[in-house]
């Protein structure tokens, strides 16, 4: 308590006490007890009343003992189970939950990781794809600034995003410790390590394939790779590897020859001793089509945002990409494309626009602040821009009402703002917004990407430029253009197309790599072809070579309704879809091509865990020696609990027991001196 506040306590004693001999000893009434009782009771009232005005507070220390972080991870992925090593991981599980001096030392909170990393709640083995990287990095977000310490018990074998090895070594500063799981000794091995193809091919066209074959061991091996389609070899190519030359990389083309979805298997021979031949075949699968979507980007003015829509829309083999100014657009081949892009339109596109018009070709126009304004108001009805010819950064806001066709849970909202002209956009046709703008953080309803559908003709309209910044962004935020590329193919989907809009639309791939997730997505539309989220659809799934079926009611998510397949085997399926209040259905199939890609190892990757665990100063050891990792963590000084003081002002005393006694007080006095008549 500061001694200033100690003083006024003092003084206000002194008030409360004056005051009270005052009133009752200057003109004296009664008894001598009572002058002192009731003086007594107003100097406490008095007394009370000025330290509730004072509020005298004293500073309170209190000290908590913070623990150091420790995460540990398990994997629970169908590998591990494969390996034989499931009962050993829930042991050694259990030893660390057991271990009494690991608790006095660490928090310690427990994951699971597979194809994400989860909350700890019980172990399956069943998850079927393995990404370290992605663990670690959720683990860094989770305890950001926190002195934490990973512990991974895993068999090391990720066969999902980058390499691990590199993630834990740019955070260095955190020493990372695994537990291997799996037998560690090396054995000679041929292995299929990846295959490259492309995901479509041409009717009657060769396509690429690429493979990638390892071997690990110390001799030198001569082995025959084939590819084979139905049990015929389409390609064979003998290779030689060695322990100086341990991979190859062997390229062929091989020829479309009908329309669907073909199999195919790379098959590398075994060696006389090898132990794990799982690795030695894998399937892929194409999609062999007849023709190709055409686009022509058509532009005014060189900007960042072309080359971006180029790579968006190619990242689609169905679709080929076509630049040009408008000077060099010849109306002669604009009936060779499905879409035209009009990147920010001049006056110069006015005959382009007529020519579009009588074609009544799709388009997809982006508006930013080169375009002409005035230009644009006058040849088109369906938007009405300001014509002040200025700029805003605005971000973007997903209309949850949209529902023309189906996206996926992309969220730009923290994406870099795009310009847009500034001012009210105003839509004069009936159009349906994918994104509204928000400016420095304020939700409005002015529209920043609308697509419209009417007199047989789609388009879209995108008001602002700078897109290369959404691109640019969602890599830095998932180390992939994926997210950005299938946002703007979903666009090019809707508006390069010319078919008829049906009220039961389905999306889904012709095949699934055995393992994968599999989700069939849906949209049932009412009569004004208006998304309807009351719709009733129920999904049945067909096996062709087997017969059985599977039903299940689809869930709806946002503007689409899902069913989430269970784990499947290879073969071919068929599935429809069923609106029960109309009665509407629709078909389709796919298929299933094996491949478990956790079955691809007999043992753990150990020298890659030693690698990580030595690049951060942390330690890699097998199961049987989970006691000197224990022993390293407890006597590790940079794991050390810390002290934590906190200081707080607290009141000398609290308020309600000052009203309190005030009242008492105060009732007190009045009541004695009505009963001795002094009142």
């Amino acid at each position: 308590m500061a001694a200033s506040t100690l003083l006024y306590i003092i003084l206000f004693g002194v008030i409360a006490l004056g005051a009270a001999v005052f009133f009752y000893f200057y003109r004296p009434q009664g008894s001598l007890r009572l002058r002192i009782l009731l003086a007594g009771l107003r100097f406490v009232a008095i007394f009370a009343l000025l330290i509730l005005l004072l509020n005298p507070t004293f500073k309170q220390a209190t000290y908590t003992t913070l623990k150091p972080k420790l995460a540990l991870a398990v994997d629970n992925s169908a590998s591990v189970a494969h390996l034989g090593y499931s009962d050993s991981v829930r042991e050694i599980l259990q030893e660390i939950q057991n271990s009494e001096d690991l608790a006095k030392r660490f928090d310690i909170d427990f994951y699971t990781l597979g194809a994400t990393l989860e909350t700890y709640d019980s172990l399956a083995f069943t998850e079927n794809q393995t990404n370290i990287s992605k663990a670690l990095s959720g683990l860094y977000a989770i305890y950001k600034n926190e002195n934490f310490a990973p512990v991974l018990i895993t068999d090391g074998n990720a066969n999902l995003g980058s390499n691990y090895v590199y993630t834990a070594k740019e955070q260095s500063q955190i020493p990372h410790y695994f537990i291997a799981v799996g037998d560690t000794t090396s054995y000679e091995d041929l292995s299929i390590d990846r295959v490259n193809v492309n995901k479509y091919a041409y009717l009657k066209n060769r396509f690429p394939v690429e493979v990638l074959v390892s071997y690990s061991g110390t001799s030198e091996v001569n082995t025959t790779l084939s590819i084979r389609k139905n049990g015929a070899v389409l390609f064979r190519e003998t290779i030689s590897l060695s322990k100086d030359e341990p991979a190859r990389r062997v390229n062929t083309f091989l020829e479309a020859s009908a329309i669907g979805t073909e199999t195919y298997e790379v098959i590398v021979g075994e060696l006389a001793d090898e132990k794990n031949t799982a690795n030695n075949a894998k399937r892929f699968g194409i999609e062999i089509i007849d023709q190709r979507s055409q686009i022509l980007i058509v532009y005014s003015t060189l900007h960042p945002d072309l080359g971006t829509l180029k790579k968006a829309f190619e990242s689609n083999q169905l679709r080929t990409v076509t630049l040009k100014k408008i000077s060099e657009v010849k109306s002669v081949e604009l009936d060779d494309y499905n879409l035209v892009v009009l990147f920010e339109p001049q006056r110069s596109f006015a005959e382009l626009y007529s020519k579009l018009n009588r074609l009544n070709k799709n388009r997809f126009t982006l508006v930013g602040p080169a375009a002409d304004r005035r230009f644009l108001n006058g040849i088109q009805d369906l938007y009405q821009l300001p014509l002040n010819n200025q700029t805003e950064g605005v971000q973007s806001v997903y209309n949850l009402s949209f529902s023309s066709f189906q996206l996926d849970d992309n969220d730009f909202s923290g994406f870099p703002p795009l310009e847009a002209p500034f001012g009210e956009i105003e839509l004069t046709a009936a159009a349906d917004v994918i994104l509204n703008q928000r400016i420095t953080g304020i939700e409005t309803d002015n529209p920043l990407l609308a697509a419209v559908e009417a007199g047989g003709r789609r388009e879209l309209v995108l008001f602002g430029t700078g897109i290369f910044k959404w691109r640019s962004q969602a890599f830095l935020d998932t180390r992939s253009f994926e997210s950005f590329d299938v946002f703007i193919e979903k666009l090019a989907q809707f508006s390069a197309s010319d078919t008829k809009r049906s009220r039961l639309q389905a999306e889904y791939e012709r095949f699934y790599y055995g393992g994968s997730g599999i989700v069939i997505r849906s949209q049932f539309f009412d009569k004004n072809y208006v998304f309807d989220s009351g719709a009733s659809l129920q999904f049945e799934l067909k096996n062709a070579d087997t017969g059985e079926t599977y039903q299940s009611p689809m869930a709806l998510t946002r503007t689409n309704y899902t069913a989430t397949l269970p784990a499947l085997e290879p073969g071919s399926y068929s599935f429809q879809i069923l609106e029960s209040g109309s009665n509407i259905r629709i078909n389709g199939a796919f298929t299933v091509i094996e491949y478990n890609i956790e079955n691809q190892v007999i043992q753990a990757d150990f020298v890659k865990m030693k690698t990580a665990a030595a690049d951060t100063e942390g330690m890699a050891v097998t199961i049987h020696e989970l006691d000197l990792l224990i022993e390293s963590l407890l006597e590790d000084e940079r794991f050390i609990p810390v002290q934590r003081e906190t200081i707080k002002n607290t009141p000398l005393l609290e308020f309600w027991w000052l009203l309190l006694i005030i009242a008492i007080a105060a009732s007190a006095e009045w009541f004695i001196r009505k009963y001795n008549g002094l009142i």
